[in-house]
């Protein structure tokens, strides 16, 4: 069983990908009135491939005048086919494998101000029928220049356990993420924010679902197309910048939200991200927010859709131990295009809806068959009540 790939990140769908549905609450406050949030969101890709049914929740709690206490929780039901890695023998249409499975996760926060200063503590936790993570972080935020600049630092570590039933014995996986940024108030109606992460990854980082397959002499003269498990590092690096930028316009009466990231990494993947969001308030209650995002990204050094042929063999391998190798389709190379639109409505000043729908593409860039790539339709609604 593999993992889906929620909205391109090529997302290692554990606690990186919860972390975007923190994003998903969507109401943003900026003040600390107590609030409660739901949402729910069908995420379905094309071709019967994955399907992804979320129910999430989230609380705000101000406890006294210098404690806050936030949690959000998931449940997400999975189901559907993604690609195994094994080559398409006509050329055109991978192989799938099906899957099924329950997530359930979990993010409790407890920020602590004290004048210009405040500190997050932050513990998660996400677990599935052959994987749990744990995740512990924290984070320093600071405003200077009578509250016109921020400075922002922290520190996050998460710890996984992979545990499919083949396996005689868990495998382990660590990440220590570590990150500086700056936002600063240009004028009455723009905000910019630079941020930079730091994350080294080691432990078992293969996933344990896909194969490759080679042709391999079994008998002399005779070959057979065996399959086999892909053989990741046990280490990766990465770099990330983020960019955020926000811009009022008075005359239009809308706000424009855009952002750059910019992410490389020790397997040689180099990626960008363009996300443009525009808010336009009509009359009192109602906000359309329209989006589109662009993603795209090379492959990794040892992507590769086939080992016949090369000088790789598979049976003499050590895992974790070089040489690669993966056909997993998320570390090939290509583009991903996401259109969308949200509507919110607010009732008052207590209680607000949403619903947003989104499609998203994906391009294969490389020699990888375009059925290894998956496009989806992506159904959120929501509530969030404040008191």
């Amino acid at each position: 069983m593999s993992r889906p790939i929620f909205l391109s990140l090529p997302r290692s769908v554990r606690i990186f990908v919860f972390a975007g549905y923190l994003y998903l609450f969507g109401a943003r406050v900026s003040n600390a009135e107590d609030h409660i949030s739901v949402k729910w969101q069908d995420y379905s890709e094309d071709n019967d491939r994955i399907r992804v049914i979320s129910r999430y929740m989230g609380f705000e709690k101000k406890v006294s005048n210098q404690i806050t206490l936030k949690g959000h929780g998931v449940h997400d039901a999975i189901s559907g086919a993604t690609p195994s890695g094994a080559p398409a023998d006509d050329g055109v249409n991978v192989p799938l494998s099906n899957l099924t499975d329950v997530r359930e996760a979990g993010v409790i926060d407890l920020d602590w101000t004290r004048g210009i200063h405040k500190s997050t503590f932050q513990y998660s936790h996400s677990s599935e029928s052959d994987f749990l993570s744990r995740g512990y972080a924290y984070s320093q935020t600071s405003e200077y220049n009578k509250r016109n600049t921020g400075l922002s630092y922290g520190i996050s570590f998460i710890d996984d356990d992979v545990r499919p039933t083949f396996f005689s014995e868990h495998r382990e996986k660590e990440s220590y993420d570590y990150f500086l940024g700056i936002s600063q108030v240009v004028d009455p109606n723009t905000i910019v924010a630079l941020n930079y992460t730091y994350s080294d990854v080691s432990g078992y980082l293969s996933d344990p679902y896909k194969i490759i397959r080679r042709e391999t002499e079994i008998l002399p003269g005779l070959s057979l197309p065996l399959t086999f498990a892909e053989n990741r590092p046990t280490d990766r690096t990465r770099h990330i910048w983020f960019l955020n930028v926000k811009r009022f316009f008075d005359q239009a009466g809308g706000s424009l939200d855009f952002d750059y990231r910019y992410f490389n990494d020790s397997w040689g993947v180099e990626s960008s991200t363009f996300d443009l969001e525009w808010y336009q308030k009509i009359g009192e209650n109602l906000i359309i927010r329209p989006k589109y995002r662009y993603y795209t990204q090379n492959s990794a050094d040892f992507y590769t859709l086939d080992l016949t042929g090369t000088v790789i063999d598979p049976r003499a391998s050590l895992k974790g131990v070089a040489p690669f190798y993966s056909a997993d389709y998320r570390l090939a190379k290509f583009d991903t295009h996401t259109y969308g639109v949200k509507v919110i409505y607010n009732f008052g000043d207590r209680f607000s809806v949403d619903a947003a729908f989104e499609r998203y593409e994906m391009e294969g860039k490389d020699e990888t068959p375009q059925s290894a790539f998956a496009d989806a339709d992506i159904i959120t609604l929501g509530a969030s009540l404040w008191f």
